[in-house]
């Protein structure tokens, strides 16, 4: 019987394309999560409508922002300071069909490759990106355009994203790839103020999006970081066998970029061209998803500081964790890999609210979390949590928006509340 049982294991894994191996994680952080989350209003806007935003970018003029959604919809929102807010479809990535985001976040109807799944959003000018903009044509007026890391359809430029929205493919794969492969899985993006070139992470180079946890499980470091140069409008590739590279920054002092990668981040030193051997974070209390640099929060104390907001997924701090448990455990992995329902791995993942502070030397300074542990039911079990699984938290105004590739909508909580 447990023959037989290995053998079927064996072959789902393959079937799968699986084959996971054992991969070392840092041990497990002592963290108290400050649940002051769970005491705020979440306001859910476009319910069923603005689903599973990922990515959340704002026009330097805070009279737009745009999002990404696991429709295949980038989304522009009007006013988004305002109370009252608007948004309007300004391109879809893949195809129009009433099926589309209906899978959920598992893409359990198998829609997403058609209707693609844009991530991350970055908002530059076209002169700095387009090789064939003519800045010297006394016709060419430069504008805004929005970069998109797209899980399926590659790195993208759209223009016109006030009026008249069209997309531009830039590059399906690297230059050095080979002739049939594309891209598994872009997932962020960030321009050099002083280069103007662009870094792209891809997650992964055997699992798609909707495979996402796979990725993680299988233990195999096949993510990259990319660059995109607008002399050559061509992608290479400037490091490779990353583990889970996800979100993406520029640090204050723009010597180098922040890499989310599992619960590390890393550092790319940009003079060098190289990953620090040194991480810039060890280790969080969570696998980190986006990254943000801000130039000023407030401490509760009232001073002003220059940090980085980190969107945290699973929870991965003492006492238990099932990564860091199964890390080490082929026969485990394997066996959950081959024998439980993809859509179950999602659900047996506890849940979470958070949002890390850290400084400028990765020092965590503050936390904005709920665990759900401070509600309790009738039954004295845990209330879920209202908007779990954030990917990206981005401060507009009086607000903070949170992201979520979970959700089927936009959160937003007002940042008064968050001082109480």
């Amino acid at each position: 019987l447990i023959l037989v049982i290995v053998k079927l294991v064996q072959y789902k894994l393959r079937s799968l394309g699986l084959a996971p191996i054992a991969f070392d994680l840092p041990e497990l952080p002592t963290f108290t999560p400050d649940n002051r989350l769970a005491n705020v209003s979440i306001e859910k806007l476009g319910e069923n409508d603005l689903v599973y935003p990922e990515s959340f970018v704002l026009s330097p003029d805070e009279k737009f922002a745009f999002i990404s959604l696991g429709d295949g919809r980038i989304v522009r929102i009007n006013d988004p300071i305002d109370a009252d807010i608007t948004w309007d479809t300004i391109v879809r990535t893949g195809i129009d069909d009433d099926q589309c985001g209906k899978g959920g976040p598992a893409d359990d109807n198998d829609m997403e490759q058609k209707c693609g799944r844009p991530l991350g959003l970055w908002l530059a000018s076209r002169s700095s990106v387009d090789k064939n903009f003519k800045s010297d044509d006394d016709d060419a007026q430069d504008e805004d355009v929005l970069l998109v890391a797209d899980a399926y359809r590659g790195f993208l430029m759209v223009t016109g994203i006030t009026d008249q929205p069209v997309i531009h493919a830039l590059a399906s794969r690297a230059e050095s790839d080979h002739p049939e492969y594309t891209f598994k899985l872009l997932n962020a993006a960030v321009q050099v103020p002083s280069t103007g070139d662009i870094y792209i992470t891809e997650t992964s180079q055997h699992f798609e999006r909707r495979r996402i946890f796979h990725a993680v499980m299988d233990g195999r470091a096949t993510g990259r970081l990319l660059r995109y140069r607008r002399s050559s409008g061509v992608i290479e590739v400037v490091a490779e066998n990353i583990y889970m590279p996800n979100g993406i920054t520029v640090s204050h002092d723009q010597q180098s970029l922040l890499i989310v990668c599992g619960v590390k981040i890393l550092r790319f030193d940009l003079r060098s061209g190289r990953i620090d051997p040194k991480p810039f974070i060890e280790v969080m209390p969570g696998t980190g998803d986006n990254i943000k640099t801000i130039d000023s929060h407030e401490l509760p104390n009232g001073d002003k500081v220059k940090c980085y907001y980190v969107a945290l997924g699973g929870i991965y701090k003492k006492p238990f964790s099932l990564l860091k448990f199964v890390s080490d455990k082929v026969w485990l992995s394997s066996f959950i890999l081959a024998v439980v329902p993809y859509r179950k791995i999602i659900d047996l993942i506890p849940k979470w609210t958070a949002l890390t502070v850290f400084d400028v030397q990765g020092n965590m300074i503050e936390n904005f979390t709920d665990d759900g542990t401070s509600k309790l039911g009738e039954n004295g079990k845990k209330i879920s949590v209202e908007a779990p699984w954030i990917s990206e938290f981005e401060p507009v105004g009086e607000y903070l928006y949170l992201a979520s590739w979970y959700n089927p909508f936009l959160a937003r909580i007002k940042r008064i509340e968050l001082e109480g």
